[in-house]
């Protein structure tokens, strides 16, 4: 009596493995207009019994993540902010085409077999890289801790994948895998300032007035303060000096309101202005006066102050 027993199981044996690393920007940059780019790496192990697996098609499929998003923009949420920071990830590394799949009516899913060479190959195992951005210029977004998970869930990711050996019997499958992304923003402050002109001017025997502007763009929700230096002579708020290049000086004096009566100077000694951010731009208004004094002899006279924002 004899028998034949076929073996089936070099067919199950062909199975894929499923992960992706965490997808972290650090600490990003929402004030500046310039992006923040980062990848991050799936890889994709197979293994087949007696080396038999001849061939692996299908595809990765990414959602939207728990932060949602479409084909613009994905976001990121926080827990202790009402805010959300946008950012994508995409396949390719000029980052022109989203990431997506069949699962998500957004971006293009990533097709398995353009690595299948590498798959049959003798490690069984390619690293897939994808790529992320934040984009830049996003200043009402209020600092703390953003993410997006991508969780073990079809709806998130979803691999639907077919492996067949060198005996043509052919299994189709499904996978998934989880991965985060994640993101920091800090409080941060963005000044410049134009230049105050008291312009040109006789005998110094009565006020002479000017103003300029200071520009500040904080973080949404980030307290601030304005504090004005001495300059390079001066010994107080209201003890400025501007000297031409004989050391000849004008005193002067800054200010914080057009009546000229609560003085500008430093954080320190309680001589700043207040402010809280929102993320758009916020305009102080400098008001200089030159003091009536003695006149010098006549040249042009400097001075340098250096603006500090404290937050």
């Amino acid at each position: 009596m004899a028998s034949l027993i076929f073996a089936s199981t070099a067919a199950h044996a062909q199975t894929c493995s499923f992960s992706a690393t965490d997808v972290n920007f650090g600490t990003t940059d929402t004030l500046g207009s310039a992006d923040t780019d980062i990848s991050g790496t799936i890889t994709v192990n197979c293994s087949a019994l007696l080396g038999l697996l001849s061939s692996i098609s299908g595809s990765i499929n990414i959602g939207e993540g728990s932060g949602g998003g479409n084909s613009s923009a994905r976001q990121m949420t926080s827990p202790s902010t009402p805010t959300s920071l946008n950012y994508q990830l995409y396949k390719d590394s000029a980052r022109t085409v989203v990431l997506g799949g069949s699962n998500w009516v957004n971006g293009e899913s990533i097709d398995l077999s353009a690595f299948s060479v590498l798959l049959i190959g003798s490690s069984g195992t390619v690293d897939i890289p994808f790529y992320g951005r934040v984009f830049g210029a996003q200043q009402s977004v209020a600092p703390g801790s953003y993410q997006s998970n991508f969780f073990r869930d079809p709806i998130d990711v979803r691999v639907n994948y077919r492996t067949c050996n060198l005996l043509l019997l052919c299994t189709n499958r499904t996978a998934t895998f989880s991965f985060d992304v994640l993101a920091e923003v800090e409080d941060n402050c963005l000044v410049s300032a134009t230049d105050l002109n008291f312009g040109t001017v006789g005998l110094l025997n009565s006020p002479v007035d000017a103003t300029s502007t200071i520009s500040v763009t904080c973080t949404a929700q980030t307290d601030y303060h304005v504090g004005l230096d001495h300059g390079l002579y001066g010994t107080g708020p209201l003890d400025r000096y501007m000297r031409s290049i004989a050391t000849d000086t004008i005193r002067y004096g800054l200010y914080q309101d057009a009546a000229r009566s609560i003085s500008w100077g430093t954080l320190a000694e309680g001589a700043a202005r207040s402010g809280t951010g929102s993320g758009a731009t916020q305009n102080f208004t400098v008001y200089g006066r030159v003091f009536s004094q003695n006149t010098p002899p006549s040249g042009i006279y400097n001075d340098t102050i250096v603006v500090t924002i404290t937050y």
